[in-house]
């Protein structure tokens, strides 16, 4: 990223150059032994460097500075300037910097790039230096994407990945969307489809991010879902809401079940006939595990066979199960309310495990049951007032949703 500084500091000398180069020929003017000529002046004008790079891991604001020969008192001084508008913590390693300066160590300016579409920029002005945090004005293009699953391409990141622009993220949001009656893990088949319409937000020409999903279809297992953005939230063509108490999954992601609910299993270690009543779900260490409804944590900790064990208790007599955990989740502590979709853990093989995985439970008051056939309660419908408005809102949505558009796009 260049700074608009720089420009103003370049096209000043090239000013300066031609005018010193065109005033003899305009004045009658004779330089002499002693004269000012061209090139001193433009050695005397302060010399400009810029740098670009990237925050090292553990790196502060001023030990990054200090390392390109800014001045530690100045250093310093930047650091508390910019802590009122961004917390000086939150340098993330890898993130991008611009920095602008004499070759004396005065610094110019400089920039950070917080985030897609977030900048933090530090300028010295006319008597002091000035920080603030702006917004890249971003250009949206409305995007249809189509995609299908295939036995190639048998996960929800897969089928989108032919769109090369930030993929995952894209997953993701489609996950979350119908995440109340899909399981992403097991859930997609052969000749699943999906269909988006969001907006692909650009900078200057070039891609930044994908924005929230306007409209989505999925046929999943010959069933057909269908969901439209109203006022932050997701609904059915009806104007049901699709959030709803309990997740489909307690894994964004996930290729396989390991092991199901059972009445009689043998334990692969213990090498004896018993109840498995949870289910397993395989994936590496460290996958993200989150919690499938809202509640409050009774158990985090260490639990013999089940390694790093949480244990969360929900309404209507409904608990929850997260085994063998790699690592429990700061800030999940016993007493602690925990919202839906919210990290408890990682993914593990701690206590009596043969690989990494996720031993999933649940209990309907005080009974184990099948997490995989729970049921949610019955949607939430939109408000009734707000339903005309609702219906003409999606309309134009619907017909980009339409089933011949999977038609077309196959010939």
């Amino acid at each position: 990223m260049t700074l608009p500084r720089c420009n103003a500091v370049f096209t000043s000398l090239i000013c300066a150059a031609l005018f010193f180069t065109f005033l003899p020929r305009s004045t009658g003017f004779v330089p002499e032994s002693g004269s000012i000529r061209e090139d001193d002046i433009l050695r005397t004008l302060p010399q400009i460097e810029v740098v670009q790079g990237s925050f090292k891991p553990n790196a502060t604001l001023v030990a990054t500075l200090v390392d390109f020969d800014i001045p530690s008192e100045l250093a310093h001084s930047v650091a508390r300037l910019v802590q009122p508008v961004f917390d000086v913590r939150g340098f993330r390693s890898g993130n991008a910097f611009t920095l602008e300066k004499d070759t004396d160590g005065n610094l110019r300016a400089f920039e950070y790039k917080i985030s897609d579409d977030k900048i933090l920029e530090v300028q010295r002005g006319a008597e002091a230096y000035e920080a603030k945090v702006s917004s890249l004005d971003l250009e949206s293009r409305e995007t249809t994407i189509t995609s299908e699953i295939t036995p190639a391409q048998n996960s929800l990141y897969a089928a989108l990945a032919k769109e090369d622009r930030q993929a995952v993220q894209l997953a993701e949001k489609v996950a979350s969307i119908f995440a109340w009656d899909v399981d992403f893990n097991t859930g997609l088949h052969p000749d699943d489809r999906i269909r988006i319409v969001v907006p692909a937000l650009y900078h200057e020409g070039q891609f930044v991010k994908w924005g929230d999903i306007q409209a989505a279809e999925l046929l999943n297992a010959g069933k057909t879902y269908r969901a439209f953005r109203y006022e932050g939230s997701y609904y059915d063509t009806k104007g049901n809401a699709l959030k709803r108490a309990l997740l489909a999954s307690p894994l964004p992601f996930n290729p396989r079940i390991t092991s199901g609910f059972s009445r009689r299993r043998m334990h692969p270690i213990l090498g004896t006939s018993r109840p498995h009543l949870a289910v397993d779900y395989g994936a590496p260490t460290g996958t993200p595990v989150q919690a499938v409804a809202k509640g409050i944590v009774t158990f985090a900790g260490w639990d013999a066979g089940y390694g790093n064990l949480v244990q969360i208790k929900h309404s209507r007599g409904l608990t929850t199960g997260y085994a063998h955990l790699s690592r429990i989740a700061a800030g999940v502590r016993v007493g602690r309310a925990i919202d839906q979709g919210a990290g408890v853990g990682s993914v593990g093989q701690t206590g009596l495990a043969t690989g990494p995985h996720l031993h999933f439970m649940m209990t309907k008051d005080g009974k184990a049951i099948n997490p995989r056939t729970m049921q949610s309660e019955p949607p939430i419908p939109i408000d009734s007032k707000l339903l005309p408005l609702f219906l003409a809102h999606i309309s134009p949505m619907e017909a980009k949703l339409g089933i011949a558009g999977y038609t077309a796009l196959k010939k």
